[in-house]
């Protein structure tokens, strides 16, 4: 995944499914004459996925029946090609869950590597415990589906130090019964850590709910972040996200890489001292 050639706007949160390839077109199409750039297709699952009854795991090896629970990522092949020059997209999943167990038999599945990005949505106090703490996600969306409790700064800071991004969804603030949660959230990220880590995407389903660029830095304001915070939320903030993604998924060697181009600038330095002596 090469970003650091991606110019223009973020998207990181467009959901689709198998049945609406249409609409997704004309959600691409829109976010293109918007000036956005760079977008990720976002497939959602729940916990319940790994509720599977006993006689299927008698009759299903472990492994297999991992790989068939998390669905691939979706073919999208054809609007790869049609929007080629014009966006550059990735595959996203959401991974809803209570339990905190659930998110170690989906690290087992070799589906998820397959997708760009992996982002939670905790339910419990527990489960957005261990996101910020211990789980190796790259982004932790925190919605009006999480009631009963709230973020802290330990939390928070917990998160940001171990490069984990948090996500805004302007579609929950331009839904009346989402609004206020919305908005509450976001003041929590600014209260806690003036806003560090922090990306604000869509999560549009439908055309309508897509709104342009410079729409979103204004609705910063609403959200606690001033101009500068809410441009590289869209902008910034997402290019750094999608290399902290990649070195999720390829560990080691994206580390390598940065640090072969170090040597190579630190040699070229050295060569053009001696020069100059």
């Amino acid at each position: 995944m090469d970003v650091k050639l991606s110019d223009g706007y973020f998207d990181l949160c467009i959901n689709a499914s198998k049945d609406n390839t249409s609409n997704l077109r004309s959600i691409l199409l829109r976010l293109y004459q918007m000036g956005f750039r760079t977008v990720a297709i976002n497939q959602t699952i729940d916990d319940s996925i790994f509720d599977t009854d006993k006689k299927k795991k008698k009759k299903k090896s472990e492994n297999n029946e991992s790989s068939v629970t998390v669905p691939n990522p979706l073919d999208i092949a054809d609007l790869v090609k049609e929007f080629e020059g014009k966006l550059r997209i990735f595959n996203r999943l959401t991974f809803i869950y209570s339990d905190h167990l659930k998110t170690h038999m989906l690290n087992h599945c070799s589906n998820l590597k397959k997708f760009h990005l992996y982002s939670v949505i905790p339910r419990t106090k527990t489960a957005l415990q261990f996101a910020c703490s211990q789980l190796n996600t790259d982004l932790i969306t925190i919605n009006a589906s999480c009631t009963g409790f709230k973020m802290n700064r330990k939390l928070y800071l917990q998160a940001v130090e171990r490069d984990i991004h948090f996500e805004i969804q302007y579609a929950d603030v331009l839904n009346p019964e989402q609004r206020k949660v919305a908005i509450h959230h976001s003041h929590l990220f600014y209260v806690y850590g003036k806003s560090r880590n922090v990306i604000i995407s869509s999560g549009a389903s439908n055309v309508t709910e897509i709104r342009n660029p410079y729409d979103v830095i204004n609705l910063g304001a609403l959200l606690g972040l001033n101009e500068v915070k809410a441009k590289a939320a869209i902008l910034y903030q997402c290019k750094h996200l999608l290399l902290r993604a990649e070195r999720r998924r390829y560990g080691k060697v994206f580390a390598i890489r940065i640090r072969e181009k170090l040597e190579e600038d630190n040699h070229k330095e050295s060569n053009a001292k001696k020069l100059k002596l």
